[in-house]
């Protein structure tokens, strides 16, 4: 009986998901992600951004948000500039967790804390169209890679949301 339930509601969710996708197309025309800057007392390795950047510049391209991910100080026409956005921000702080505290105690103490400022701006006039702050907690134990990952997919997230809540 599990089983079956289980079933049923993921196929709900995969309909639904279908069903919200395929009315929408793409925001943007293009997006262009940049490297990311940390603030100061931020003790990331230069590897970490990376991995941020390219798993920003993935997530963008999955997300249907723009039809085309530029790199990093490429030209745009003029005519898609209006239609075009730019992604910019600041690790704001970063800490380090303890694989101890989150053995011995759990229910997330010793947790890796990653917090993020990014900006979505529209690349013909500067105009901010969204801020968003981002908070990520992972495991102690997981790599930087990962991390980056999970950082990037919650900055796309949260530009949908805003973004979507502006179309309206």
């Amino acid at each position: 009986m599990r089983i079956w339930i289980g079933l049923v509601i993921l196929a709900q969710l995969t309909m639904g998901g279908y069903s919200a996708a395929k009315g929408e197309g793409p925001v943007f025309k293009t997006a262009e992600a940049k490297h990311f800057n940390a603030a100061e007392g931020v003790e990331l390795t230069p590897a970490f951004y990376d991995y941020f950047y390219a798993e920003l510049r993935n997530e963008l391209k999955k997300s249907k948000l723009v039809n085309d991910v530029i790199g990093e100080g490429e030209a745009v026409d003029d005519a898609d500039a209006a239609k075009s956005v730019i992604i910019n921000g600041t690790v704001t702080e970063y800490k380090k967790g303890s694989a101890v505290k989150n053995a011995l105690i759990g229910f997330g103490a010793g947790m890796r804390s990653l917090k993020v400022d990014a900006d979505v701006q529209r690349r013909s006039d500067k105009q901010t169209l969204c801020a968003m702050q981002v908070h990520v907690k992972v495991a102690p134990s997981w790599n930087e890679k990962t991390m980056a990952k999970f950082a990037a997919q919650q900055i796309v997230k949260d530009m949908k949301k805003e973004l979507g809540s502006q179309k309206k």
